[in-house]
């Protein structure tokens, strides 16, 4: 069966309406990354439960390529699949589904844009039924260029074709809001958005592709220049590179470790 495309004109978002004609498609899973028990509750039809908060990420770093594959293979998921990741927190598991998926080869991957809220918001049909899939073979294939390190973060300081975009709150950015565990501060060079300022407010949705162009090139981004993302532990730096892979850069990559692994490691600290 030949696959159908999003109807909102590129690859990595799809609108409630679209998801809603291609439930029944035999090669599209969607996967609901909710905490708690949102699930049980409630779910989109078709639906399957994947409680990504804890399971994407082993000990601070994007869970091994293994365990991974065994979580896919049991929801089904495999080469031939289309993904379709949604969550209710302004869609921050649902992202770091789409980047861990981004990041061990799988490029039929979108997020519901506006996710459950949006679902719900337009009275689309709702199930509690709880969904089995069969089982299939995911085979992982890292691909580097959506992830880097803190040595390259490092080398990255005050590199003319590099920017290290820091996606924190505007507290933490400016060293009001400590963490507990983490130091106050940022990498040197860094420059600032908040994560959540890619998303209309009212309906959750992202900005229009124009006008998250607009933000980028307005703090200093280009779309030639890698773009190394960080936050706490990645979830939030993972959440901007789907909105910087929407404006069109290219190169933008997840720090996965973040300011948690930056700090840890006593790296360079601005202001000191």
């Amino acid at each position: 069966m030949p696959r159908a495309l999003s109807n909102n004109g590129d690859s990595q978002l799809v609108t409630a309406g679209w998801l809603s004609e291609h439930l029944d498609e035999p090669f599209v899973r969607v996967v609901d990354t909710r905490k708690g028990d949102g699930y049980a509750a409630s779910h989109i039809p078709s639906a399957l439960c994947l409680d990504a908060s804890p399971f994407l990420r082993d000990n601070g770093d994007v869970i091994g390529a293994k365990d991974f594959a065994g979580a896919m293979s049991r929801l089904g998921i495999d080469a031939s699949t289309s993904v379709v990741a949604y969550d209710d927190g302004n869609n921050l598991f649902a992202a770091r589904l789409w980047w861990v998926l981004k990041y061990y080869g799988h490029a039929d991957v979108r997020v519901l844009d506006g996710g459950w809220d949006r679902w719900v918001a337009e009275d689309r049909l709702r199930d509690n039924h709880e969904i089995i899939a069969s089982p299939t073979r995911f085979e992982p294939k890292t691909t580097s260029s959506w992830k880097t390190d803190s040595d390259y973060v490092e080398a990255s300081i005050r590199h003319s074709e590099r920017v290290i975009l820091d996606v924190r709150s505007d507290d933490e950015w400016l060293r009001v809001k400590d963490s507990g565990s983490t130091p106050p501060g940022h990498v040197p060079s860094a420059v600032h958005v908040v994560w959540s300022d890619v998303l209309v407010h009212d309906n959750l949705c992202f900005k229009p592709v124009a006008e998250l162009r607009t933000m980028f090139h307005n703090i200093g981004l280009r779309q030639d220049q890698e773009i190394l993302v960080y936050c706490l532990g990645g979830i939030r730096a993972a959440h901007s590179v789907l909105a910087l892979r929407l404006a069109g850069f290219e190169y933008a990559r997840n720090y996965e470790g973040s300011w948690a692994a930056w700090s840890r490691a006593e790296r360079p600290i601005e202001p000191e």
